[in-house]
């Protein structure tokens, strides 16, 4: 079998189990070849040495990585056709000490492939995505915020002109100005939030806060007068103000900035993956401020969800705490 085939194969078979990512570890005189998504972790085969390299190797030619570089990070991204669907690949690889390359193979579905947005959500969020300031959406990866992002701004860009800034794209857009990071060409998220508000965005879209001075940027551009929308790996929809202030930011700038933190995931229920959603408003981040004021309305949710037969005593153990 050649390895254009073997990487269809491959591929097809993790779309027809909605998988999120593929994972080639070398294991002793072999790879292991493990598929992860939502609601399952599962090993699909091992493969030897040299299958493994050709897989690798064409994933890496079509994701335009240095097929003879094995040891240094990488990242790249190609196109798959699923069923007449577009799915997303991207890729990722970097070597061990003893030089053996992994690679993460991330698929990035179109919106609503693997769940149902909660449209109910979407309504309640859609009044403050209106407004000028700040929405933070919070979460692990692969939980969805970027997909709750675009929905709203979906809707934004009937009469409002969208900007993304993003390491990478993930979700392409038509009617959205979508830049992407890339640092080997100078093109951080620094310099594209400086390029971008030149072109005066009713809506940007930050990809991902994740150090003080994207995390200042994005501040400003909200207290400017923008609509941000950006997201932040975080734990709890506490734990985004811990982060922000981490980076430096000032508990005013916070108040006066931010209208709305989301913290969610995506949990395996009786019905298939759903979004769990727990939020900030502005009152509650003022009271988390000046009161260090919390509630468990994460855990409510989760243990409400248990008792009502939604999610098993499995999901209930590992999602109670976020």
């Amino acid at each position: 079998m050649t390895a254009e085939n073997m990487v269809h194969d491959l591929l097809t078979e993790a779309c027809d189990n909605k998988a999120t990512d593929i994972y080639f570890f070398p294991y002793k005189n072999l790879y292991r070849i493990e598929t992860r998504s939502n609601s399952y972790e599962s090993r699909i085969t091992e493969l030897t040495i040299d299958e493994t390299l050709m897989v690798m190797n064409y994933l890496k030619f079509n994701g335009g990585l240095d097929v003879s570089e094995r040891r240094r990070s990488q990242k790249g991204s190609f196109g798959f056709s699923y069923h007449q669907q577009k799915i997303h690949i991207r890729i990722s690889s970097v070597g061990d000490f003893l030089d053996r390359e992994s690679l993460v193979v991330r698929l990035i579905y179109p919106q609503n492939f693997n769940y149902q947005l909660n449209e109910n959500l979407i309504e309640q969020l859609f009044p403050i995505a209106k407004r000028k300031g700040m929405m933070i959406f919070s979460g692990p990866m692969g939980s969805g915020k970027t997909s709750l992002m675009y929905a709203l701004c979906k809707q934004l860009s009937v009469d409002k002109k969208i900007m993304s800034i993003e390491d990478p794209v993930e979700i392409v857009e038509d009617d959205f100005l979508q830049l992407q990071v890339n640092e080997q060409a100078e093109l951080t998220y620094e310099e594209l939030i400086k390029t971008s508000l030149r072109h005066r965005p009713e809506v940007l879209i930050i990809g991902e806060i994740r150090d003080a001075v994207t995390a200042e940027q994005a501040i400003q551009a909200a207290l400017c007068g923008y609509t941000v929308m950006t997201t932040i790996h975080g734990k709890s929809k506490f734990s985004v103000i811990q982060r922000l202030k981490q980076f430096g930011v000032d508990p005013d700038e916070i108040l006066n900035a931010i209208n709305l933190i989301s913290y969610q995931r995506l949990v395996p229920t009786v019905n298939g993956i759903q979004l769990f959603n727990d939020t900030l408003n502005e009152s509650e981040i003022r009271l988390f401020l000046k009161e260090h004021k919390i509630d468990d309305t994460w855990s409510r949710q989760i243990k409400h969800a248990y008792q009502s037969g939604y999610i098993s005593a499995e999901v209930y153990q590992e999602y109670l705490y976020g």
